[in-house]
């Protein structure tokens, strides 16, 4: 987990916001929805408080945590 903030510009949270929003919207179309803790990574990583390989990883346990581990070839 990340332990040194990284200010971001306005573009940036703009374009990680975007991603997200993209992201969301596919999974909707599956009928999913995420958890509010899924949403409060999602925030850290809009944020810039998370890298997208630590939103992933945080993602990743998260799920582990809620459903148990699941082996995903090519992990």
């Amino acid at each position: 987990m990340s332990t040194i903030p990284v200010r971001i510009t306005e573009q940036e949270r703009a374009e990680r916001e975007a991603r997200i929003e993209r992201a969301l919207a596919s999974v909707r179309l599956e009928g999913l929805e995420p958890t509010d803790d899924g949403k409060a990574i999602f925030s850290r990583y809009i944020e810039g408080e998370l890298t997208i390989d630590e939103m992933d990883d945080e993602i990743r346990a998260l799920h582990a945590r809620e459903f148990g581990s699941v082996h995903i070839s090519g992990d």
